[in-house]
């Protein structure tokens, strides 16, 4: 039995019993009524339920489509981003910009959602990101509104005094709270991060900051969402619902798919429950809300909901023979994400350990030995997920060029690079013109970053858009509404998204051959490859090696958080316009996508949201 193995079978009893207490079967909600029905047991709608529930009079039925699962795999810092078990499996539509080619959507399909498969970064947006939501139309959005649910969700634990030391690593404790999400700069750390994070650190042309939760531009350290007590992956699960599990008041119902939302007969449109049924049988069943249903299913399947529910783009519903009960053209419009290239540099003389003798060129005797210190006392490699520091830059910092390409937004014709609902639609037109033009002040900002680069102890130099200018689309598949919905994203539909591109890897690619601490590597590019030195010739030559993607797994924006003559969905207490009774509370609701990781943006969202339906309730 392998090392995992024998983690896997440990915890089995105790997930099992879990299990056993925790759910909610779908006999016993079927025409059942409680206060507040939230769809989708992830981030954000377990955060909400907790919150909601304070109020012992208050009764919340949490739907999940996945299950409880607490294998190895979900708990071990190593595993992160490779937890596939618990993705849905979705591919999106041929990419229109990037040789028509698919990549898979990434999901969670798990209680706890995102916050169990993903890269567990914990940073945060500039004031100036969430400052632009309110500059959209949303009062109460900005930095000062949010600032404090950052610390709300949030606990964090520094690395030990010796390994603060010799790594310089810094940070300030202040800047996070005593919330639930257990955050923390692991102890293990590769000996190669002092040469790579310190020759980031000595550029005397980029900024810095001591810590990134209260100023993410320049360099930073990063925590990841670790448990230091237990050296394991704190999510939404174990953070807000496993806590709370045996209040009366509060119930969970797994493994059930949210087939449509159910509306009253009476001239108003009002939410009045969910119609549900088992995702491994035909059983079905209806559970009534008589307060709100609050939609939670992720910046994917909340898009999906409200259309296959009748709520969105009459054109998209009528192809699909749904019955429109609200032509609403956001749901699904203003689709955002962030676009990655993994680049990569063959390193000679690395210290050992390395990750790549994890990961890349496994190292036998080394896997063992990670294995077996983790499973005895939690400590070595495994307590380490993918990293923990980072670089956000504002465009001038890593681009002579940014004044002359950013003067060419304003002078496009906006629509010439937007889906076609777009030309058709004032709203969304007028709405994404509002976008731009904020887009072109943080474009020209120092306090705004539009390049993320991701420093890792190993060769792997990831470059990441932040600020892209494109828009993707979520729609219905005609044939089958309920099938997956069709998603494209539309990546690189902007000519100057691919410019910002550019410039991020000639950034890159200078400092790795030229920075005087990475020179005992004697750094060789294979991804995309220094030959390639043109924007056209590093793009294509980066989708030939499958290491430029159209998403860094941040699905949002598609039930914007705006007026609705501005192509909004949802207003500033998170109700969908003209609906009454339904609100959203997931990432879909972002109508401009911050410059940094989304969980930690998330939690401080629904922090906010519940906040916001207590001071609703009626």
């Amino acid at each position: 039995m392998t090392s995992l193995s024998k983690l896997s079978a440990m915890l089995s009893l105790a997930i099992s019993a879990l299990a056993a207490t925790m759910t909610t079967g779908l006999t016993s909600v079927n025409g059942k009524s409680y206060d507040y029905i939230v769809v989708g047991g992830g981030l954000s709608g377990l955060v909400v339920a907790n919150r909601l529930t304070e109020d012992m009079q208050v009764s919340v039925l949490v739907v999940e489509n996945g299950a409880i699962d607490d294998r190895a795999p979900t708990r071990v810092p190593y595993y992160a981003n490779i937890n596939v078990d618990n993705y849905y499996s979705i591919t999106s539509a041929p990419e229109p910009f990037m040789q028509n080619k698919t990549w898979m959507v990434h999901v969670g399909n798990v209680v706890g959602g995102g916050t169990v498969i993903n890269g567990m970064q914990w940073d945060r947006g500039s004031d100036a990101d969430y400052d632009a939501w309110e500059q959209l139309g949303s009062r109460g959005w900005g930095y000062k509104g949010l600032s404090k649910y950052f610390k709300k969700s949030t606990h964090f634990d520094g690395p030990s005094e010796e390994v603060q030391k010799h790594y310089n690593i810094t940070y300030d404790a202040g800047a996070y709270g005593t919330g639930p999400v257990k955050v923390s700069i692991p102890s293990y750390q590769y000996e190669d991060y002092t040469s790579i994070m310190g020759s980031f650190v000595m550029r005397k042309d980029i900024p810095h900051s001591t810590e990134g939760f209260a100023r993410p531009i320049g360099t930073f350290w990063t925590p990841n969402s670790i448990d230091n007590s237990t050296k394991e992956r704190c999510h939404a699960r174990k953070a807000y619902y496993d806590p709370v599990q045996n209040r009366p008041n509060l119930h969970l119902l797994t493994q059930t798919h949210v087939e449509q939302i159910t509306f009253r007969e009476s001239k108003k449109l009002v939410a009045s429950g969910v119609q549900l049924k088992s995702t491994s049988g035909s059983s079905t069943a209806i559970a009534f809300a008589t307060q709100e249903v609050i939609l939670a299913a992720g910046g994917v399947f909340t898009p999906h909901l409200l259309m296959l529910s009748g709520i969105g783009p009459s054109d998209v519903l009528s192809a699909a023979r749904i019955a429109i009960k609200k032509d609403l053209p956001a749901v699904g419009s203003n689709f955002q994400d962030h676009q990655a290239l993994y680049m990569r540099f063959k390193l000679s003389n690395q210290s050992i350990p390395n990750p790549d003798m994890l990961v890349t060129t496994p190292d036998p005797a080394f896997n063992a030995t990670a294995a077996e210190m983790y499973t005895a006392n939690r400590t070595g490699p495994w307590t380490f997920g993918r990293g923990n520091a980072a670089l956000f830059l504002a465009f001038k910092d890593f681009s002579s060029r940014y004044k002359s390409i950013t003067a060419l937004i304003s002078k496009q014709d906006a629509t010439a690079y937007l889906p076609a609902r777009y030309a058709k639609n004032k709203a969304l037109l007028k709405g994404f013109l509002a976008q731009r033009k904020i887009l072109i002040e943080h474009y020209l900002s120092d306090d705004a970053a539009t390049g993320e680069f991701p420093i890792q102890p190993w060769g792997r130099a990831t470059t990441a858009i932040q600020k892209p200018l494109s828009r993707g689309t979520l729609t219905l598949n005609s044939t089958d509404p309920t099938a997956n919905p069709i998603l494209v994203r539309n990546a690189f539909q902007n000519p100057v998204d691919k410019m910002v591109l550019g410039e991020l890897v000639r950034w890159n690619r200078e400092h790795w051959t030229r920075a005087p601490l990475l020179r005992r590597y004697t750094p060789v590019e294979t991804v995309p490859g220094a030959q390639y030195q043109t924007d056209d010739q590093i793009f294509d030559a980066s989708i030939k090696a499958a290491a430029l993607d159209p998403t860094y797994a941040h699905s949002s924006g598609g039930c914007a958080l705006m007026p609705e003559d501005l192509g909004g969905c949802v207003d500033a207490d998170l109700k969908v316009y003209d609906v009454e009774r339904l609100r959203i509370v997931d990432a879909s609701i972002i109508p401009l996508i911050p410059a940094a990781h989304l969980q930690a943006t998330m939690y401080a969202v629904a922090e906010k949201a519940a906040d916001i339906i207590k001071r609703n309730q009626g």
